[in-house]
């Protein structure tokens, strides 16, 4: 999750690397008078359905993303109010950690309805953990239904070869034409440093990695501490085994190289070519490690990088005590304490003849994430339900838009945001107070997509939304320093101009690898758990040969291990997948 929004808190609530994922990364359909038959399934319908509001509301519990909630448990935003109301349910969410849905899995008490990664579909379906949905979507998931071809993908290949459909596809329907001309207010992925600090630099050339640590060092050596004496890191990153993965570690250098994460430990391009980023010596993970070998050489490094968990890095951003972010939705908090300084923020630096992420897409949906419903649950015909109101057209339009008549409405037919939601968004706290975009980790459609019933994109951030913006100062002089009227508008005529590509992605391929076997995930679950151990070595290493000898060493130590293995494996079956989408 990666994505245009009108503020830090948009943006930090839907990109995707992911990236994300967003893309990130990372709706609210109006109306309030449906029948309850028709909010409970029909894509057509709109408003509370008149039998919630006679019965007790079922309780629920949603194993949410990898980019958490401000707080688990209910929710108290407008959207998600909303959202209850409608369907007669109380939602208690429960953020993602890896060691917690373990002891889950094991006690065989799951969630209600799972976001569920890709390395747990193996266990979740043999181990008899999760329900098929083959009838279920049937008989009260038409809106789901209507997406044949992804759900065909999922029973195929994402179903440990049963052929049965247990698990979901999400952020369904885009295509890269779809995106490829969309206006983004702002580009928040990549290497992203203050602004503030930058300005008074005088703006040093950054045409490089390299030259983005010398800015980062002269930053330091200005503002060593914080306002309240703690040590300010030039670089950091963080440990989320499950969900993140490897990824806060080569990110930047990926994108900024034309490259997001695919299957396994391999990095795709904008077309579909891959490589095994671990083999690839001279690719962007490798690359990546000398870039935090030399961080830590020149003092720039937070020592805690290894072992701090997603929360304690973002804890140390919105303290200000890192002077780079990888992706704009983890700095939201570091520009909510910046906000009372004019020229302050965290904005993402484009380096010239490198690349800038824009989206990831998939018509077959989201690759390596899926919807489940747990086996233990006690009412999976309400979870459906509620699954299948993410992809319906009111359920989009409430999650992306908001309330229509409060957030949204139709003007000469054509639905817009109103003014006063626009400016009130403009407040972090309000933000999080409406709701609107908040859940973008869980859309069962892409926002880029058309509402069937009214031929317009879900997305209603457009040209005029662009233009109503009340542009902070920083932002403002961001977009003049590199030659555009606000953001994101520098950046897409810096891609005109041939500065810079402008990166969409499709990760369809992925899905429709399907699931590896055994032996194949054995070896690359091993690689994963000792590249942890590996990988402080090699940056850690004391000088330049021991960096060269400690990185010679795990890579003899990969291929003892069977990294050979399965780069056979992915190599072999990545073409087959891709011919499968274009069939």
């Amino acid at each position: 999750m990666i994505r245009k929004k009108a503020t830090w808190l948009f943006v930090s609530l839907i990109m995707v690397l992911v990236v994300a994922g967003c893309s990130g990364s990372n709706g609210n359909k109006g109306g309030s008078n449906a029948s309850p038959s028709a909010s409970a399934g029909s894509s057509a319908s709109q408003g509370t359905p008149e039998a919630s509001q006679n019965t007790e509301p079922v309780k629920l519990t949603f194993y949410y993303g990898n980019v958490p909630l401000k707080n688990e448990g209910r929710q108290t935003d407008e959207v998600m109010q909303e959202l209850e109301k409608r369907l007669g349910v109380e939602i208690e969410f429960i953020n993602q950690n890896a060691d917690r849905f373990k002891l889950m899995m094991a006690s065989r008490e799951l969630p209600d309805i799972i976001f569920s990664f890709e390395e747990d579909y193996k266990q979740l379906i043999e181990g008899d953990l999760i329900l098929p949905l083959d009838d279920l979507v049937q008989s009260k998931g038409p809106d789901i239904a209507k997406n044949t071809e992804a759900l065909d993908y999922y029973r195929k290949y994402v179903s440990a070869d049963t052929g049965k459909l247990y698990l979901l596809p999400m952020q369904v329907g885009a295509t890269k034409e779809m995106v490829a001309k969309v206006p983004f207010t702002d580009y928040g992925a990549g290497y992203l440093t203050r602004w503030d600090y930058y300005k008074e630099l005088g703006f040093p050339p950054i045409t490089s990695p390299d030259d983005f640590l010398d800015v980062l060092k002269a930053m330091q050596e200005k503002h060593p501490t914080t306002a309240d004496g703690k040590k300010v890191y030039g670089v950091s990153s963080f440990v989320e085994k499950a969900g993140w993965g490897l990824y806060p570690f080569y990110v930047q250098m990926a994108l900024s190289q034309g490259y997001m994460d695919g299957p396994g430990n391999y990095m795709i391009d904008a077309d579909s070519n891959f490589y095994n980023f671990l083999a690839q010596e001279d690719g962007a993970f490798w690359d990546s490690m000398k870039f935090f070998f030399k961080a830590n050489q020149m003092g720039l490094l937070d020592p805690e990088s290894f072992i701090q968990n997603l929360d304690q890095y973002q804890n140390k951003q919105t303290n200000l005590q890192v002077l780079s972010g990888i992706g704009a939705w983890w700095q939201a908090g570091a520009n909510e304490a910046l906000a009372t300084i004019p020229d302050a923020g965290f904005v993402t630096i484009p380096m010239e003849n490198h690349s800038i992420y824009k989206t990831n897409v998939s018509v077959i949906g989201k690759a390596g994430r899926a919807f489940a419903i747990a086996k233990n649950s006690k009412n999976p015909e309400k979870a459906m339900e509620v699954l299948n109101y993410l992809y319906s057209n009111e359920g989009m339009n409430l999650l992306t838009r908001g309330i229509q008549g409060k957030q949204w409405d139709k003007v000469d037919n054509k639905p817009v945001f109103l003014e006063s939601f626009i400016k009130a968004r403009e407040n972090i706290e309000e933000a999080e107070r409406i709701g609107v975009t908040k859940y973008a980790y869980i859309y069962g459609l892409s926002d880029y997509t058309v509402n069937s019933d009214e031929g317009v994109a879900f997305d209603l951030n457009s040209e005029s939304l662009i233009q109503s913006i009340e542009w902070k100062e920083y932002q403002l002089d961001y977009a003049k320093h590199y030659g555009g009227d606000y953001p994101g508008d520098a950046i897409e005529k810096m891609a005109e101009q041939g500065k810079v590509d402008l990166m969409v992605f499709d990760t369809s391929g992925s899905v429709a690898l399907g699931t590896p076997p055994d032996d194949i995930k054995r070896i690359d679950d091993s690689i994963k758990d000792y590249m942890w151990k590996a990988m402080p070595k090699v940056i850690l290493a004391k000088s330049e040969a021991d960096y060269e000898t400690q990185k010679k060493n795990v890579i003899d130590e990969l291929y003892k291990m069977g990294l050979d293995k399965s780069k056979a494996y992915w190599d072999e079956m990545w073409p087959q997948s891709i011919a499968r989408v274009k069939q």
